[in-house]
């Protein structure tokens, strides 16, 4: 025990939980045991103590009635009033006789100022009670106690010292007269059985707690144990093997929790290892080839002498593709302004219907240029609160691919309506190629692209980084609202904005 206190102090960490776990349990074990063993050795002395003065009453009960059986049956030779009571307690004192009770007999002869005077008849020389007691002097000062019970007419239980003799006074009443039965017994042999018990307890006590506290160092070591193998496997885990998991306890219990809910955080942080390993994989793939173009086309400019036709051709490429960088940089700023909470969204008063009639207008002369119809006619106002901005962004991406993904003479809707229970919902549908159930679930992953294998004949180019609906998704997120893909086929695709009544 001292090497550990000695090793945690030194180490400059303070007591270890193991320690703290002993030292606790110690000091509660012995609480424990002082207050039980204090409350058994007070009942223990009280029932002691009770017993010794019931037993002591019960003799004396039992040497009062044979001294009125003597009294009755007193012979002719000693009638008397001066003979008889003498007779009667020494035939008394022959019929009871113990090893080490004292048993003393007094007669009460007159009454003065200070109550009755009482006369010792008869004393048990023969029990070392009465020996140790004193004899008959020793019960000449006792004698208080008689006439205590003489006067209250009831039995009298004193501890006279320095003696230590517990005397029991009983007042007996007969035609002869008042007479006081009284014995005694030494307390000496009850004080060192408790003086016994005290120096048990106080020996006891400490090897006890000794005791409990090397047991209770092995079992913290023992239950601590599993937490230094989860310790020892962590400190192993980096991120270059985040597939390794902690060590699960075969017992149900709160190691076995803790050591499982420890290996779902790192299922989430492998997780989120992954999917920034992915991001940045595909967002090196996404700038590779627009930067490629660049300088591919770049390169080629200045390497010859070419036509102005032809310089301004290869400038509208790079400026296409520059606005295509710029596009996907743009994507990838606020996708990490929102990992890192740093993009709040500003809340506003607005009307839905139009907010997506203004978005249709804007996309609208691109659907007529491909060939594509688009309508939109608001039923009635649509009041909500949100970001602007960031809603028309939303309207203009599900608008985009909707036209994307519908090939020449296809249709698209755009709707804005209340919903019942407060809100409101915009839902685009169009009547374009749809998408493979397969990639369904994960159309709202950041750069996945749905890789068609149906004809794609009269479709217009539907490039794109696969940001645009992972954005959408966390914009409708920040709102308190959620957007779906509600239904998603050969005949088409249908997506719901749905939005809340107020922001939380």
């Amino acid at each position: 025990m001292a090497a550990v206190v000695s090793s945690d102090r030194q180490s400059g960490r303070g007591w270890s939980i193991r320690t703290r776990l002993t030292l606790w349990y110690t000091a509660a074990l012995g609480v424990l045991l002082v207050v039980m063993g204090s409350a058994t050795y007070a009942v223990l002395k009280r029932v002691t103590r009770a017993d010794s003065d019931a037993y002591l009453t019960d003799t004396a009960d039992a040497v009062a009635a044979s001294l009125q059986l003597a009294l009755a049956g007193v012979p002719e030779a000693f009638t008397a009033d001066s003979l008889a009571p003498r007779w009667a307690a020494d035939r008394t004192l022959e019929n009871h006789r113990f090893r080490d009770i004292g048993v003393a007999i007094f007669q009460a002869r007159s009454v003065d100022a200070n109550g009755p005077v009482l006369h010792l008849l008869a004393v048990d020389t023969t029990s070392s009670a009465t020996r140790y007691f004193g004899g008959a002097a020793g019960w000449q000062l006792a004698s208080t106690s008689a006439v205590r019970a003489l006067a209250l007419m009831d039995t009298d239980v004193v501890t006279l010292d320095p003696h230590r003799e517990r005397v029991v006074s009983m007042p007996v009443s007969t035609r002869r007269g008042l007479f006081v039965v009284a014995v005694s017994q030494s307390l000496a042999a009850r004080d060192a059985f408790f003086t016994r018990v005290r120096q048990t307890m106080l020996v006891g006590l400490p090897i006890a707690l000794l005791l409990a506290m090397a047991g209770g160092l092995g079992l913290a070591a023992a239950s601590l144990r599993p937490v230094d193998a989860m310790r020892a496997q962590a400190e192993q885990i980096t991120a270059s093997n985040l597939h390794e998991r902690l060590p699960v306890p075969p017992t149900e219990d709160e190691l076995s929790r803790l050591s499982r809910t420890f290996n779902d955080l790192l299922n989430r942080v492998e997780d989120a290892f992954e999917q920034r390993r992915r991001f940045t994989a595909d967002a090196s793939h996404e700038l590779r080839t627009p930067v490629a173009i660049v300088i591919g086309e770049s390169e080629l400019a200045l390497s010859t002498d070419r036509s102005p036709d032809q310089y301004r051709s290869a400038l509208r490429i790079i400026h296409g593709e520059a606005r295509r960088l710029s596009s996907i940089v743009g994507d990838l700023f606020l996708l990490a302004r929102r990992d890192a909470a740093e993009q709040a969204i500003d809340p506003v008063p607005l009307f839905l219907e139009e907010l997506v009639g203004d978005c249709v207008d804007a996309i609208g002369s691109i659907a007529r240029a491909k060939g594509i119809t688009l309508e939109f006619s608001p039923m009635s106002e649509v009041p909500c609160t949100g970001d602007d901005k960031m809603l028309r962004r939303v309207v203009m991406n599900l608008l985009d691919n909707a036209i994307k993904y519908t090939p020449t003479g296809g249709r698209i809707r755009a709707e804005a309506e209340p919903r019942p229970g407060g809100g409101a919902v915009i839902r685009v549908s169009d009547t374009g190629v749809g998408i493979a159930e397969e990639h369904q679930p994960r159309i709202f992953d950041r750069f996945y692209r749905v890789q068609h294998t149906t004809d794609r004949s009269g479709l217009p180019d539907a490039s794109g980084a696969g940001l645009g609906l992972p954005i959408a998704a966390w914009i409708a997120q920040a709102h308190g609202g959620s957007l779906r893909l509600v239904r998603s086929d050969a005949n088409g695709s249908v997506f719901e904005l749905v939005l809340p009544g107020r922001l939380a």
